[in-house]
Order: structure tokens, then sequence, then C-alpha cells
């Protein structure tokens, strides 16, 4: 898949018909992962249940209900068989068995449970005609209210370095085996996340082949509803995590908040950002910093004198409020440089008023859980970044899409104003966030503008 998109034929997928096709596509690929989450939550093949549970407003026919029906039979085989490769291989990557896993045990793993996890995160086979015949919301929305958000929040939302603060003791971080990768060892790590969500945070590592040279470490995080390494291609993992390691860096990916092996029983991944409208989004703002601030420090304690991070869509959210809050970090956990594919200012405006936020229905769920615009401006302190960076605005460097449907050009502009980053440190395209990832996976300039920032950095260090 990676080389198809690298290649010339992939120019074609780089086209805003292509995008317009994508968005067009997108309330049927929501309904599918929705489904294929619910019904792995359900654990049993009853359809009226999974109908109910879907909130379907029209009448099923029977016929539908019974092939329904079918149909979860054949998902619970599914997943039972991904419960049963996944048992060997957390025994495999994070166990002690004996005699130890070697290289093609361990590879062979890695593969069956992404192509077992795919086809119960992504049901096409299985369940495709449900999602395709009947309708059903593609997100559950669950708004609070502007009460209920000032009532859990509140002293957040004066102060918000508390929402951003880090504890006086950072996690524990476990390493998982290693297996090899195409540009170096590779290896996941896991510990607890230092927010209030409190889940266990996955992250991937992609080592350099000559690791004794690694100086600088880039850390990035991915798009709204990335599945990460629960599917078997994974743009970011070519384009970032073996892409720069082939240069000689080491890169973590960060399973963001929600996303892949954190997403909640019954929600499909990154829903449960949008499912919570306002509060989904600050909450992922926050908890994101700070899961990257612990991998900065950890990264240091590796030895990395440059720490660089990045992030898509969502995930530039939450390295743009890294950049914003890292002046009230300890100075080990603070980054040196910056890559955003994606930035914006006034969030608040982007959910209300972004085409791709009233096409999810996000806009509408917002409004009827009683938010004003004037209630949800009141939150800008804890959605946007602070006025001045935490960094140089030298070492910021960003690529928007000019027709973005979800994190508007102009917004991302403002942003990058405000923080006197250098024109020639922002790259304007074409196209939105479908363009946006095509241009990290197909182009190297990506990894040549962060490859660069990291070493002009290190050279900074050094003298």
């Amino acid at each position: 898949m990676h080389r198809l998109i690298s290649s010339p034929l992939g120019a074609l997928l780089d086209t805003p018909t292509y995008e317009r096709f994508k968005l067009e596509r997108l309330p049927f690929e929501l309904r599918l992962l929705r489904l294929g989450a619910m019904a792995s939550a359900l654990g049993s093949s009853d359809a009226d249940e999974l109908i109910a549970r879907l909130g379907v407003k029209s009448e099923v026919p029977m016929k539908m209900r019974r092939r329904l029906a079918r149909g979860l039979v054949h998902f619970a085989r599914a997943r039972a068989a991904r419960e049963e490769i996944s048992r060997r291989w957390e025994r495999a990557f994070w166990g002690e068995p004996w005699p130890p896993p070697g290289r093609e045990e361990l590879v062979h793993l890695e593969i069956e449970r992404r192509v077992r996890t795919r086809r119960c995160l992504v049901p096409q086979r299985t369940l495709g005609f449900f999602a395709a015949d009947v309708s059903f919301d593609p997100i559950a929305f669950h708004v609070p209210s502007p009460g209920e958000v000032a009532a859990r929040w509140a002293l957040e939302i004066a102060r918000p370095e508390l929402l951003y603060g880090l504890p006086a003791e950072l996690p524990a971080i476990e390493r998982s085996r290693a297996l090899p990768g195409p540009a170096g060892p590779e290896y996941l790590i896991r510990f607890r996340s230092p927010s209030r969500i409190g889940d266990v945070v996955h992250a991937r590592v992609f080592e350099p082949e000559r690791r004794e040279e690694v100086a600088a470490t880039f850390i990035y995080a991915g798009g709204l509803f990335t599945a990460c390494d629960d599917v078997v291609y994974w743009p970011e993992e070519e384009a970032m995590g073996r892409g720069l390691a082939a240069q000689g860096y080491r890169v973590i990916l960060l399973a963001p908040p929600w996303h892949g092996r954190r997403a909640p029983a019954g929600k499909a991944s990154g829903e449960a950002i949008l499912s919570a409208g306002p509060e989904g989004l600050f909450h992922l703002c926050a908890a994101g910093a700070q899961e990257m601030a612990v991998l900065i420090a950890w990264a240091r304690e590796l030895g990395s004198s440059v720490v660089g991070i990045g992030g898509t869509s969502t995930g530039a959210l939450v390295a743009q409020a890294v950049c914003g809050r890292a002046r009230s970090f300890p100075r080990g956990m603070r980054p040196d440089i910056a890559f955003l594919a994606g930035a914006a200012l006034r969030l608040d405006e982007a959910m209300l008023d972004a085409p791709l936020a009233e096409r999810m229905g996000l806009s509408r769920a917002i409004l009827e859980a009683g938010w004003t615009r004037e209630a949800l401006a009141c939150l800008r302190e804890v959605f946007d970044p602070p006025s001045e960076p935490g960094i140089p605005p030298e070492r910021i460097h960003a690529v928007l899409g000019l027709s973005d449907p979800f994190l508007p050009a102009t917004l991302g502009r403002e942003l990058l104003r405000a923080w006197h980053v250098p024109e020639g440190n922002i790259t304007l395209r074409p196209g939105g966030q479908v363009g946006l990832l095509l241009h990290l996976v197909r182009d190297s300039d990506a990894r040549l503008t962060i490859a660069g920032a990291l070493r002009r950095a290190a050279r900074a260090v050094r003298a």
C-alpha cells in the first residue's frame, strides 16, 4: 500500500476529486467503524440488541435482522480469533515465555495481530452491508451541557495551567521485546497516563540501525480516527517512523487519547473525542500534551540531546499545545523543534463552522446540548495555546491545507502569525486533511524539513 501511494499512480489520490470522494464516503466509514466497536462490546450475536444500541431510528425489516444475525456469527469468530492472537502476542512481547520467541515468531505474531484486529475494527466483510443499507448516526453523541462541563472543570477553566500541569512523579515506562523492522529495531512502550483519563498510554518506537549514534528523537501523534498499529497499514508508521529512523533518528509514534488500543469499549478509534463535544476536544489537547511531555523526558533519559514533536490534524493540536505550554514544563520536558501538519486558534469556532464538523453532526450536537457561541468562547483559554510559544518561533514548522474542512487554514495562519513563525517555515498546500496525509506519505519534503530542524537544533546544543 505504501509503495502504491508513493508511486506515480499515487498522484491520482492527491487530487480534489479523491478528497471529495473521501469526504462523501466518511459517514459510511464512520458507521462501519462504530458498528465494529459496538459489535465487539456486545459480545454476542443478538441482532436486536445491536440495533437498539446503535440507535437505529427506522424499522429494520426482518430479512435484514436475520442477515445481521448471520453476520454477527461470523463477526464473533473474527473477534475470537483476534482475542486468541492477542493473548499470544501479549505473552510473546510483554511476558517472559521460555524459550524466548525468535524473530520469525515475533514478526508473524505482530502481522497476525494487526490482520485479525483490523477485521474487527473495520468489519467490511461481515457487517459492511448493514452500515451501507441501514441509516444510523455515524457518531453516538453524548455532549455534556455547559453546566456539566463547568461543574467538572471549574478550577481548570479558571486556571488552565492546572489542566496542562504535570505530576511531581512521572509514570514508569515499560518496554516490550523488540522486533526487526525495515529501518532498525522496533518496540512498544506503555505507561499510565498522567492525565485525568488515567488509562494506559501506548506508543511505538523506531530505532535506527546504529543506535549508538542517535542524538535526536522525534515524537509524533497521528490524526483523528487513526487506529495506529491496530491496522496493517499505518501511514505515519512508514512516512514518519521508518522514514526518519532510516536517516538516523529515533521516532516515537504516540497513540493519542481514545485512539487505537486506547479506544473505550463500544467506541470507534477517536469517536470519544467528538462524541463529548467541547469537553472531548480540550481534554484531548491537555492529556495528549501531558503524555507527550512524559515521552520527551524519557527520550532525554535515553541520551537524546534534541527532541522534536509533531502531529497531524488533532495530533497537531496536541503538539501545538505542548509548544504553547512548554514554558511551564520542567526544562527536560520542553521540545526543541515542532512540526505541525495542521494548526488552529479558536477551536470553538471550528467546532461550529468547519464543514467537517457540520458533516459529522458535531455542530448540531453541540448546539442541542445547550452551547452557545458565547459559552464556547469562554473555553478558549483551555482550547487555545498561549499567545507566545514556549520554544523559539524559528524552530516551528507547519504545513496547512488551504481547504482543510476541520482545521481551517485561516485559523492556522492566525496562530502562526501570533507566534511570529517565519513565513519560510510555513507551507500551504491545496486540499485538506486527506491531502495533508498524502503529502506526508508521498513527498520527502516533510521528512527533510524535520530532519533539517533536528540537525540545526543539535548543532546549537553542541555549540
